[in-house]
């Protein structure tokens, strides 16, 4: 029965009451305020490399030549569809205002259109017939083995 008093004294019960306020203060903020020292202690390096920028355009240009060939050869392949007398006009179209798209946030968008503009060109159809018995090939294990030579190793 003493040790249920002294348990319930109020100095006691304040204790425990700050120990878990500061525990679920330092769940909740303890993040924050260890950021902010790292971010004291070793600030972010805000100057870019002066390279960057000539690294950055060089990219660029390399990936708009990758667009533009990806265009010319789609169009290579339209231009074979009209010349086998399928009406391609509204897919050249298309894979001219893809190409309008060349710019770093929607180039990935052109590519893809113009990937889906080649698989929707026309082809023409292959002309096949069947096989005759002459066209059959002996069978493998009755045709002579070709006579090598061993080589040392």
């Amino acid at each position: 029965m003493d040790l249920l008093l002294r348990l319930l004294e109020r100095r006691l019960v304040l204790g425990i009451a700050a120990a878990l306020a500061a525990i679920w203060a330092g769940e909740r903020w303890g993040g924050w305020a260890r950021d902010r020292i790292e971010q004291a202690l070793q600030p972010p390096a805000e100057t870019a490399s002066p390279l960057a920028g000539d690294i950055k355009k060089d990219v660029e240009v390399r990936e708009s030549a990758k667009l533009r060939g990806l265009h010319r050869a789609v169009s290579a392949e339209i231009a074979a569809a009209a010349a086998n007398g399928f009406e391609v006009g509204m897919l050249q179209r298309l894979a001219d205002n893809a190409l309008d798209l060349d710019t770093p946030a929607y180039r990935s968008a052109a590519v893809e259109r113009l990937n889906k503009l080649r698989l929707a060109v026309p082809r023409k159809k292959e002309a096949f017939r069947t096989a005759a018995a002459s066209d059959l090939n002996a069978d493998a294990s009755d045709s002579p083995r070709p006579k090598g030579k061993a080589v040392r190793r």
